[in-house]
């Protein structure tokens, strides 16, 4: 037994399964393609949209991996500067419970997001019940394959070859 305090045996663990592999249990379902920093493509463009809207960088982000909705939070700190934070949400309920009136203490939520569609949700407050409406889907939250792309398009083609005019094909 060595005399190495336990949270170092801890960190040294922790940085051994970081280099051989992926994370232990945190991922959500793996059948998502994965970027660098170990968050899919759509929750990537989720992060984008909460720089966008803070307009400044995130302080932290929690459980937005495998979450299929967010919000962003801002929050006065103990020095009064003011701080952006970003937490995934599981389930609607809980989206619903975290946006109501007076649900944080000194945490205002600037926006809604659901990741797996890619759109910002809008809420309004009516006779104490919470309205959720989707927006526009952002163009980058779910990217098309190169492969689809040209089948989409040689399929577009071909319905506009058969709508076409007989003497317009020199056009």
């Amino acid at each position: 037994m060595t005399q190495e305090p336990e949270y170092l045996k801890r960190l040294r663990a922790k940085q051994a399964r970081g280099k051989s592999g992926g994370p232990p249990g945190g991922g959500g379902s793996g059948s998502k393609p994965k970027a660098k920093g170990g968050l899919s493509v759509q929750e990537q463009e989720a992060l984008r949209w909460a720089r966008e809207i803070a307009a400044t960088e995130l302080r932290s982000v929690k459980n937005l991996s495998g979450a299929p909705y967010c919000v962003l939070i801002r929050v006065q700190s103990a020095t009064g500067e003011t701080l952006h934070s970003v937490e995934g949400l599981k389930n609607r309920e809980a989206l619903i419970k975290r946006l109501m009136p007076d649900a944080g203490l000194g945490e205002e939520i600037l926006g809604s997001y659901e990741v797996r569609g890619g759109r910002p949700i809008t809420t309004e407050v009516v006779d104490n019940e919470l309205k959720l409406r989707m927006g526009e889907p952002r163009s980058g939250a779910n990217p098309i394959s190169p492969e689809k792309m040209l089948r989409k398009a040689t399929s577009q083609a071909a319905i506009r070859a058969k709508s076409r005019p007989r003497g317009d094909r020199d056009r």
